[in-house]
């Protein structure tokens, strides 16, 4: 969930600019077996300026159950 938001936040701002996360929370929810696939959905709450808040759902593609629910905050960093 953190390496998805990452890469929609770094997608998401201006060429030479760079961010950093300055809160995450997740909650899991329940797990998946050894060779169960999972998939992670990522979306942004909000793109401003200066912060990106991306909500993340991970699931588990055998059972379709939710197994976490991330939210994460970032900071974008102007270029230098």
């Amino acid at each position: 969930a953190d390496t998805c938001a990452a890469i929609g936040c770094g997608r998401n701002i201006p060429a030479g600019s760079s961010f950093t996360t300055i809160e995450l929370k997740t909650n899991f929810l329940s797990s998946a077996r050894v060779g169960e696939r999972v998939t992670c959905r990522c979306t942004p709450v909000h793109l401003g300026r200066q912060t990106h808040v991306w909500d993340a759902v991970v699931s588990n593609d055998a059972t379709g159950r939710t197994m976490a629910l991330f939210r994460c905050t970032q900071m974008v960093r102007p270029p230098r």
